[in-house]
């Protein structure tokens, strides 16, 4: 889990360090392949401390997971409702609600490090998913869904929800795939480095909303 780049200065508790250190190695190894050791350890921790705070691995897996994810997809229906009471009783602009869904993935997502620790974890969810893990992606993320495809059929009334879905599918799927592009593991890669060059997150946010916009008007 990467720390906000605004907070404030402060020691992180036994509890915080190991929810950062098992997002990290989560992020890292997938979450069947992460050992609470190696958690600990780069928690700067012992066992008995996961026993304490968490239970359990699984236990830990929920709270490690949720405490990721939960603030980006808060912030998308902050901004989202937002959006809708500023235009109310009108619809929203479709490229309002698009950045709504953008804007907390680009910004909330990137470490102190360029690292892009919640986009791994999605995609080590997505590529190994597990009855455990798919139950959180449930609770975190089906709401989300709900919201903005009932913001998205008042934009775009003529639409059908299936086609409604499938494209907001497309906005998630590009968003991930250019945010896991951007990591600096990922930039490790052949022909991936040039993707960011000059890049701040202000312009990839405009460039992301322009080519979301335009995949929902063709």
């Amino acid at each position: 889990m990467n720390p906000p780049r605004h907070e404030t200065a402060k020691t992180p508790s036994t509890k915080e360090r190991i929810l950062a250190a098992a997002a990290r190695v989560f992020a890292d190894k997938g979450v069947d392949a992460a050992t609470l050791r190696e958690i600990t350890d780069a928690a700067g921790t012992n066992l008995a401390s996961v026993n304490y705070h968490f239970g359990s691995k699984d236990e830990l897996v929920v709270a490690a997971l949720t405490a990721c994810l939960r603030p980006i997809n808060q912030a998308r229906l902050r901004q989202l409702e937002a959006c809708r009471d500023r235009h109310a009783p009108a619809p929203p602009p479709l490229c309002d609600v698009v950045e709504a869904l953008i804007r907390p993935m680009v910004t909330l997502t990137r470490g102190l490090d360029g690292s892009r620790i919640p986009i791994r974890i999605l995609l080590q969810l997505r590529s190994l998913p597990r009855p455990e893990t798919n139950a959180v992606m449930a609770a975190e993320f089906d709401q989300v869904h709900e919201r903005f495809i009932e913001a998205l059929q008042e934009c775009r009334p003529t639409m059908t929800r299936q086609q409604l879905a499938l494209r907001y599918d497309f906005a998630r799927g590009a968003a991930m795939q250019i945010l896991g592009d951007m990591d600096p593991l990922a930039r490790e890669l052949p022909n991936l480095q040039a993707h960011d060059a000059g890049l701040d997150e202000e312009q990839l946010i405009e460039q992301l909303v322009s080519f979301v916009v335009a995949g929902f008007n063709a």
